[in-house]
């Protein structure tokens, strides 16, 4: 939809009331902000929950139509469019990317025994990719593809897992209904590893927000948009007015805001008791699930929040969803970022705790579960145009808004959450990181916290986590640049992925930089500078690859010049020693498209680094001279 249907309720109480009902004046309650909004209720069956729907859409969308927000929208040409505590803990998961047991790497997951979807798996003999719309399969003993399947041009978003069960490709499909409207359908398929023959297929509307694998089992979250064209036609037509926009939403039915799904062919249906929302929650909805991985899909059961969701951090038991909230409000912008932990019983989820924070998230890995606690890294940034989450280092931050002179300056903040059986309280935090910056990159690594926030010079901050009542700042390393993405390297060393900066914030390049984490303050041992350059690992650390046995780091990187004149891209091959980086190799495919994506991937088996392009697969040895040893063109 062209802008989110954002949808308050002052309080689960206005849930109750009856359904719409037109009227010639119809009463509409303004909705306030409601500070630490996360706590869910459940609806209390089909009839109350629809009731509670329109009543809170009435409420927020009639303040949109009197601001003739949408009218407004459409004048200036706008299309329309459719609409108990965790085991295992993230302290060393940075060296699940490479591991001794193993001849092969594995995806670079955040927390150790949870494994995420990315582009590219392997078994060790065969790799399993899917780039541009196309899976494959490729014997790394043959070098052949041994099979393939072509997705429809209007899927997009394709990532596996692998497991015991088979291979898992997830996906949206753009499609189109009776009345010519668009939307999308969130799809998994388990697929025969060997011939890529669907055993089973889950499809629900929406687009996946994130997933992880963990002990046999698949769980996911999937956002979705209401379909109620009527009441849109309504919000922009600018001769409607309140009695229209109440008369359409009386006409809408449970079904168009909540998602629809179907098992193999087979529709399902959301319980309605199985629906929950905020004080203040969004016309979207995600959806949490769990589907085994072996298969015997059809006793699914989805469970939907009325709200966005942006963020997902998985343990071995529990899946965490952050959603972003904000006051829409010109003279006194709020922001917080509400948390809903679930926990899996028997493959269903259940709600075990909520809780807000001030601001919002970088990502992922602003969230880290430990030692029974939650821990949480956020930016408040109230400055004009960047409160609803500013500029990170993979936005593009060339339209940004400078601060008035009474705006309030950005700040990070830590917080510690106990994780109990059903809630989620607050123990202590720390605030006043990065005054006037922002959130770059966090590592949470056992007790501690490493956080970046830059804007001109990059201090990394070392958070003491230990007392979850007093978390304390124990240092503060201020260096040019900034990094993007931190990786544990084995002992007290910590590696930053970013760009280095002039004295006044200028990006010049890749950088990137050893830490010695040993002491209160972190101190920079070494650090590699390719001038002109970054890598994707910034904003996707999946594009990282720690080789733990041989201490090496592998990362894609596009050279584009000083004048963006000149383009190349490849693969940079780092030797981590104790104190220091040296650039080990620099590998390029046989086959490189002018200004293609370049090398999205890069992995270990047997001894051999491959590299994945859309053009195709190739391997060079592991050490020595890097020579080539094959080519798989696609």
């Amino acid at each position: 939809m062209n802008a989110k249907l954002l949808i308050a309720l002052a309080g689960a109480a206005a849930l109750a009331a009856a359904g719409c009902t037109a009227q010639d004046d119809p009463v509409v309650d303004t909705v306030p902000w409601v500070p630490a909004s996360a706590q869910l209720a459940s609806y209390g069956g089909c009839d109350e929950a629809l009731a509670g729907i329109q009543e809170a859409a009435l409420a927020m969308m009639s303040q949109w139509q009197e601001d003739g927000y949408f009218t407004a929208y459409a004048e200036d040409g706008a299309a329309r469019e459719e609409g108990d505590v965790a085991a295992a803990d993230d302290s060393g998961a940075g060296a699940t990317s490479g591991q001794s047991a193993d001849s092969h790497s594995q995806t670079n997951n955040q927390v150790a025994g949870v494994d995420e979807p990315d582009l590219v798996k392997t078994d060790g003999v065969f790799v399993y990719s899917v780039v541009w719309n196309v899976l494959r399969v490729v014997d790394t003993r043959s070098g052949e593809v041994t099979a393939e399947l072509a997705f429809d041009e209007a899927s997009w978003g394709h990532e596996l897992f692998l497991g015991d069960g088979g291979l898992f490709v997830m996906y949206t499909q753009d499609l189109q209904n009776d009345e010519d409207a668009y939307y999308s359908e969130f799809r998994i398929d388990r697929l025969d590893p060997a011939t890529l023959g669907v055993l089973d297929t889950f499809a629900m509307e929406g687009s996946m927000v994130d997933a992880r694998m963990t002990g046999g089992e698949l769980r996911l979250a999937v956002s979705s948009q209401p379909r109620i064209e009527p009441v849109q036609e309504v919000l922009y037509d600018p001769e409607s007015d309140a009695a229209d926009l109440e008369a359409a939403l009386a006409e809408t039915e449970l079904e168009d805001w909540i998602p629809s799904f179907s098992v193999n062919g087979e529709a399902g249906e959301v319980d309605c008791g199985d629906i929950a929302h905020p004080d203040r929650f969004g016309g979207s909805a995600v959806t949490v699930f769990a589907l085994p991985a072996a298969g015997g899909w059809e006793g699914v059961a989805p469970h939907t929040v009325m709200a966005d969701g942006e963020t997902v951090h998985g343990t071995a038991d529990s899946l965490y969803l952050a959603h972003y909230d904000y006051g829409w409000t010109e003279d006194e912008p709020r922001a917080e970022t509400e948390i809903y932990r679930f926990r899996f019983d028997g493959g269903e989820p259940r709600l075990a705790g909520d809780a807000a924070v001030p601001g919002s998230l970088l990502n992922q890995y602003s969230l880290s579960e430990y030692d029974g606690h939650l821990r949480v890294a956020t930016t408040e940034n109230t400055q004009v145009g960047g409160w609803w989450g500013g500029c990170g280092p993979a936005a593009d931050c060339f339209g940004g808004f400078a601060p008035g002179d009474d705006d309030e300056p950005s700040k990070s903040t830590v917080t510690v959450f106990a994780v109990g059986e059903d809630a989620l309280t607050e123990t202590g935090s720390v605030t006043d990181l990065g005054v006037t910056e922002q959130i770059y990159a966090v590592r949470f690594l056992g007790p501690t916290a490493y956080v970046v926030t830059f804007r001109q010079t990059d201090p990394l901050y070392t958070v003491d986590l230990s007392d979850p009542a007093a978390p304390v700042v124990t240092g503060e390393l201020k260096i040019t640049g900034y990094s993007g993405y931190l990786h544990p390297v084995g002992g007290d060393r910590l590696l930053g992925v970013g760009q280095e900066a002039t004295e006044e914030g200028v990006t010049t390049g890749l950088q990137v930089s050893l830490f010695d984490t040993a002491a209160d303050e972190a101190a920079v041992l070494d650090q590699y500078h390719r001038p002109w350059s970054n890598s994707a690992v910034e904003w996707d650390p999946h594009a990282f690859l720690y080789w733990q046995d041989a201490g090496l780091a592998v990362m894609p990187v596009t050279e584009h010049g000083e004048q963006y004149t000149e383009y190349r891209t490849g693969v940079l091959v780092l030797a981590v020693g104790t104190d220091s980086l040296e650039e080990a190799a620099w590998i390029e495919q046989e086959v490189a498209e002018p200004y293609s994506e370049g090398v999205v991937r890069a992995l270990v088996i047997d001894g051999q680094l491959w590299t994945l392009s859309s053009t195709g697969l190739q391997a060079n040895e592991l050490g020595g001279g890097y020579e080539q040893t094959a080519w798989i063109g696609f």
